[in-house]
């Protein structure tokens, strides 16, 4: 067996961690290895290999990524099209995505016997046309956000789902969550909490200039279309996937949202339920 270790090493102590997950996994009998990249910024780690890029999600059993939610986005992506599976070590602080802490690294031994579940993730197709050519595309784990710029206006938005209007939004923004990003920011917009196997997409206005407006839930095989009106004050509409580069939607343009092409495979180690979870990583941590 043979598992891909990718760590954040902007993260405290991911380097430390890094080296105990190394370790623990050779004293499991698994092969270890890392980008070639990370070669000079971590310490000498008995037994890991360090391959390309392309060649450590292509040829690994598992991928273990460490660091915060963020990491493990990254990480999710990258292995989805390979149909890796995925768990996620923590090295940051809320990491609702994260499996492990690291004084549970002796769960490790869940892979090699087998003792393990993997949940399916569905995940977000982005893509950005411009004068009706394809101008960027994105796949997304948590959500698509459409927000305002700068300035502190409204954004005007209009939505279409399966080809048939849905709502102008007057709004700071609105946000395409999967389930598994419920509990990221459309959460905090006041959307929807969904267990992260269900197969649908939520749409939650942010901060929506109306007193009807609310959170819709629609089937995981619907087509969005997504467009920003032109306004007299100037304000421009931006849209960003996972919280990354934000980048302008113009009135020419549009922006296409489905279920992507692969799910996102992640590894459950642990008894614990999805509601056990939730209550867990959301009490208030000083």
């Amino acid at each position: 067996m043979t598992v891909s270790v990718i760590p954040n090493l902007t993260r405290e102590r991911a380097a430390e961690i890094t080296s105990a997950v190394c370790g623990t996994l050779r004293g499991l009998g698994v092969s270890c290895q890392l980008d070639e990249a990370l070669s000079g910024a971590l310490p000498p780690i008995d037994g890991a290999a360090f391959v390309s890029s392309e060649e450590l999600y292509k040829s690994c059993d598992f991928v273990i990524a460490i660091g915060g939610d963020g990491s493990v986005i990254r990480a999710a992506k990258a292995a989805a099209p390979y149909g890796k599976k995925l768990i996620g070590i923590n090295a940051g602080r809320l990491a609702y995505l994260c499996e492990l802490d690291p004084t549970e690294l002796d769960r490790l031994s869940a892979l090699v016997c087998g003792e393990y579940t993997v949940k399916k993730r569905l995940m977000l197709r982005v893509e950005f046309y411009e004068n009706g050519a394809l101008r960027r595309s994105d796949a997304c784990i948590n959500d698509v956000t459409f927000a305002r710029g700068r300035e502190i206006r409204l954004v005007d938005i209009s939505v279409k789902a399966n080809g048939k209007p849905i709502a102008d939004y007057v709004a700071d923004g609105v946000i395409f969550a999967t389930p598994t990003g419920s509990t990221a920011y459309s959460m905090s917009a006041g959307g929807p909490i969904i267990e992260p196997t269900v197969d649908v997409i939520s749409l939650t206005p942010v901060s929506p200039h109306s007193l009807i407006c609310r959170p819709y839930i629609f089937a995981a095989d619907t087509v969005f279309e997504v467009t920003a009106r032109e306004r007299d004050d100037g304000e421009k509409v931006y849209f960003s996937c996972d919280g990354g580069d934000s980048q302008l939607l113009p009135p020419d343009g549009y922006v296409k949202i489905t279920r992507a092409e692969t799910d996102a495979l992640f590894v459950s180690v642990k008894p614990d339920n999805f509601i056990d979870v939730l209550n867990k990583k959301l009490e208030i941590k000083k």
